[in-house]
């Protein structure tokens, strides 16, 4: 009689082909060993059942052959007797496979059962192959815990033991993948499927948890490990979901930099911030696509990759490097419009206007039937790129050929963008009336198809007030303030809107209610600066005067002001205002460049134009308010000091021009007024305050030929402008014609009724808090 080979010693002579799934040379091997001694008859069962459920986790495998082999592991377990080791050790070995078997059929509670049971048992994990079942086992374990809890058939507190379970499956992996390498065998497909199930899962059973740092250490692990020991794909899916986690469940205050990290090659790196770690790991998720990613594994979009490098670098505010990225990146995915609108957007962001507007081009005659690469570059169009020509055309596309879409109402509210931006630039008055006509119609045919967006509700609102439509307009702004109460822009309109109606006292308290909202918002300080003009609180035109400075400087306290430190630093009253005002105006008068004569030639256009910062723009803007106070209140000297100020700060500004000569009007100094407002209309051929003011100058100086030329130009220009119209009427007086002169005092009177402290619109810009 032949003697029974121990089970143990049959596992370790086919460690390597059982792991390696050479089936014939097992069977080759059986066929030999039995010829010299006896072979368990529950091992060949056991060896039956292998072979019939060979990969089951790197392939389908049909159902009755896995039921072959659950009833050949249900024979062994059998078979095997209690009190010897090696059928003790095959025991364990069939309980896990057969609990594995149960999981592909679906019954999650006996795999689970089956599998923790097989787990608990010790063995000899020195074979390989041996690892590899004790590996899936684990995996089996996370993959039925997380069922099971998805189910509700498991607390949601089981799904840590799922994590332990994926934590402990991603160290087994790595470490067969080492042993392997160490036997100079090939990478397991069933290990390597694991590892990158391990990877797929973890974080996300960590982020369902709520612990966001573990889902990072886990990631962390990945990487951390030596580059030969973990698959190229599993480290890029890996460097994904890590740089996914930090850019959007990680905040700088719960962020933990890692203890030692191999992050780079060759390198022990620590990252020391958030935004450091994040951009690192998006480079390497770049630097697997740059190399092979996308020729071994097309399932690997680099749209991703990109998406995740743009939030990191815009972060960092690195928009140079977005570019040169992302115009690297386009030679991955030339097909992808989302990729092509990023890059456009990139050079917006890098002030490359025309670039971007070329690569927006290029974008719409690729991609014409995508309707959200349209609409992008039709918003653009009109904004960035200031082409509302463009913005109609793109938008009427999308109008034409995606009838029904759900994109079509925003394509309709672009329209009415495009041509309302066009009716400002229109000289003619008849077309500008039609352009405004249709912008209306658009922006109507938008705010029906949803009502629930408070945009579209808004922009009509406003285009309605710009054509004195108050009723109308009014009855808009309030549908769009019970969408969203805080609107602040929508508070702003109200506020016009009861201006234009001349209820300065309710004006006023929806403009305090606003600015309650955003306190930083200086379009509606300047409102509210100008409401306390209208019913001659001077005093409180100061306050809030000092309110916008005080802001100002805490928003932009690295830049300096010859004069707002020496302004804002007293109690808010009008008389402490003005004695700075005043001390610096003696300061300015002992030096004789600053005291020069206004008309003198810093004001003329002929040399080049100094860039201006945003911040000491709206500096600017704020002086020539706090100006325009001084001249309501008389006091001209003071008024002088903050023209000079804005001057200063932006002496190519056609606000900032307008009001120096306004300044210099009041002092009796009619020729530098004209100079000044002959300047900013070079700036602004079309600008009608300054086509008014002109005209103004001309009337007082006689010259009425001239001033009926200027205001003409005006009111056709602006045909909304009340002054205008009135000091038209002044020179047809003069001029004895006395019916033009009634028409044009008629006119305006009944614009004057109707006209709001500020134009309309400038509720558009209110949306921008640092905005004036």
């Amino acid at each position: 009689r032949k003697k029974t080979k121990p089970i143990q010693q049959l596992l370790d002579e086919l460690d390597k082909p059982l792991y390696e799934r050479r089936w014939e040379d097992v069977n080759q091997y059986v066929r030999k060993t039995s010829k010299k001694a006896a072979i368990p008859e529950g091992f060949q069962s056991f060896l039956e059942a292998l072979e019939d459920s060979d990969g089951y986790f790197v392939g389908a495998k049909n159902k009755d052959e896995l039921n072959e082999a659950r009833r050949k592991l249900d024979q062994v377990i059998e078979l095997c007797q209690p009190g010897d080791p090696g059928d003790a050790f095959l025991r364990q070995l069939a309980t896990i496979l057969r609990g594995q078997l149960l999981w592909v059929l679906g019954d999650y509670k006996g795999a689970l059962y089956a599998v923790q049971e097989g787990l608990r048992c010790s063995g000899d994990t020195t074979q390989l192959h041996t690892c590899k079942v004790l590996l899936e086992g684990t995996l089996c374990t996370a993959l039925c815990t997380e069922a099971l809890c998805g189910a509700h058939q498991l607390k949601v507190g089981d799904l840590t033991h799922s994590l332990d379970a994926y934590e402990e499956c991603l160290r087994l992996s790595v470490d067969m993948l080492q042993r392997g390498q160490a036997q100079s065998l090939p990478h397991h497909p069933t290990v390597a499927k694991v590892m990158k199930v391990c990877v797929e899962r973890g974080p996300l059973v960590a982020m369902r948890v709520g612990d966001a740092s573990r889902a990072v250490r886990f990631c962390r692990k990945v990487l951390q490990a030596k580059m030969e020991s973990v698959l190229k794909d599993v480290r890029h899916l890996c460097t994904v979901s890590l740089a996914s986690i930090l850019l959007f469940h990680v905040s700088n205050r719960s962020y933990a930099p890692a203890e030692v990290s191999s992050l780079v090659s060759g390198t022990r790196y620590v990252p020391s911030c958030l935004p450091e770690e994040s951009l690192l790991v998006c480079t390497l998720a770049k630097a697997f696509i740059d190399t092979w990613a996308v020729s071994v594994n097309p399932s690997l979009s680099p749209t991703v990759v990109f998406d995740l490098l743009t939030l990191s670098l815009v972060d960092l505010k690195l928009h140079a490097a977005l570019v040169e990225c992302l115009e690297d990146g386009m030679r991955f995915s030339t097909a992808s419009p989302h990729l092509w609108t990023q890059f456009a957007l990139a050079l917006t962001s890098n002030g490359q206007v025309k670039q971007a507007l070329a690569v927006f081009q290029e974008c719409v005659s690729q991609f014409q039937d995508d309707p959200l690469t349209l609409l992008t570059a039709a918003n653009f169009a009109v904004g960035k790129a200031e082409r509302p020509d463009l913005c109609v055309e793109w938008s009427n596309k999308v109008v034409e050929r995606f009838k029904g879409h759900f994109l079509e109402a925003r394509a309709q509210f672009l329209l009415g963008r495009g041509h309302w931006v066009l009716s400002e630039q229109e000289t003619v008055s008849h077309k500008r009336q039609e352009l405004h006509r249709r912008s209306l119609k658009h922006l109507k045919v938008a705010a029906e198809m949803d009502g629930k967006d408070v945009g579209y509700s808004f922009h009509l609102a406003v285009c309605l007030a710009e054509s004195r439509q108050l009723h109308d307009a009014k009855r808009e702004v309030q549908h769009s303030l019970t969408i969203n109460s805080g609107h602040t822009g929508c508070l702003h309109l109200l506020a016009l809107i009861l201006t234009a109606e001349k209820a300065y006292t309710e004006a006023a308290k929806v403009c305090d209610h606003a600015l309650q909202k955003q306190p930083d918002n200086f379009g509606l300080l300047d409102c509210r600066i100008r409401l306390d003009m209208a019913v001659d609180n001077t005093s409180g035109a100061l306050t809030s005067c000092k309110a916008a400075l005080a802001l100002w400087r805490s928003l932009y306290s690295e830049e300096g002001s010859r004069l707002i430190d020496q302004v804002i630093q007293d109690e808010h009253s009008m008389s402490e205002f003005d004695a700075k005002l005043q001390d610096y105006t003696n300061l300015e008068m002992a030096d004789p460049d600053l005291a020069s004569d206004t008309g003198s030639s810093q004001f003329t256009m002929s040399g080049p134009r100094a860039s201006v910062s945003a911040s000491n723009a709206l500096q600017a803007r704020i002086w020539c308010t706090v100006a325009d106070v001084f001249l309501k209140a008389g006091k001209t000297s003071d008024a002088l000091s903050c023209v000079r100020e804005a001057q200063f700060l932006a002496p190519h500004f056609p606000s900032v021009l307008l009001s120096y000569g306004r300044v210099m009007q009041a002092s009796d100094n009619e020729k530098a007024s004209g100079e000044l407002y002959r300047s900013a209309l070079a700036l602004q051929p079309t600008n009608p305050i300054a086509l008014t003011l002109i005209g103004q100058l001309m009337y007082h100086s006689n010259r009425y030929d001239q001033a009926e030329k200027y205001l003409q130009e005006a009111t056709a220009v602006d045909q909304l402008n009340h002054e205008a119209w009135y000091w038209l009427g002044e020179v047809f007086l003069s001029q004895g014609h006395k019916e033009l002169a009634a028409n044009c005092y008629r006119t305006a009177l009944d614009l004057e009724l109707t006209a709001p402290l500020q134009p309309f619109s400038v509720v558009l810009s209110s949306l921008v808090p640092s905005s004036l």
